[in-house]
């Protein structure tokens, strides 16, 4: 069954529709070069719960897309949420916004020693169904 992402606040679509897939993360980035992207953990069209939060969202789950089926979202406004050595690395906090009304939805990691996905947040997101 597809399913599209939405912001809890406002019900705007925050993913292209997916399907769910067995989370696998990846080993540890080493040795790419900077201002380059890592491999996602998800291919396009694919979304997986990873059962250990990401650091930076605390106790809460975080749903992993492919940064290419993202959509509606925007960086935070805060610029002390977007640090990285070259990129975002997600320590910093949510730093993915709802580009419809400014709800704190996400966490993109693209630094050069990261994997490059979006982690939606659970708690700020919902899942309708698609079709």
């Amino acid at each position: 069954m597809l399913v599209v992402f939405r912001c809890r606040s406002c019900a705007a679509p925050l993913s292209n529709p997916l399907e769910q897939c067995e989370w696998q993360p990846l080993p540890s980035v080493k040795g790419r070069k900077h201002y380059t992207y890592g491999p996602s953990t998800v291919r396009v069209g694919s979304f997986a719960g990873d059962p250990e939060p990401y650091d930076s969202a605390g106790s809460i789950v975080t749903w992993v897309i492919n940064p290419l089926d993202g959509v509606l979202l925007r960086p935070h406004a805060d610029s002390s949420r977007l640090y990285g050595c070259c990129r975002r690395d997600g320590l910093n906090g949510p730093n993915l916004l709802c580009a419809r009304c400014g709800s704190e939805v996400g966490i993109e990691i693209s630094d050069c020693w990261t994997e490059y996905d979006i982690r939606l947040l659970s708690a700020a997101v919902t899942q309708s169904p698609y079709g």
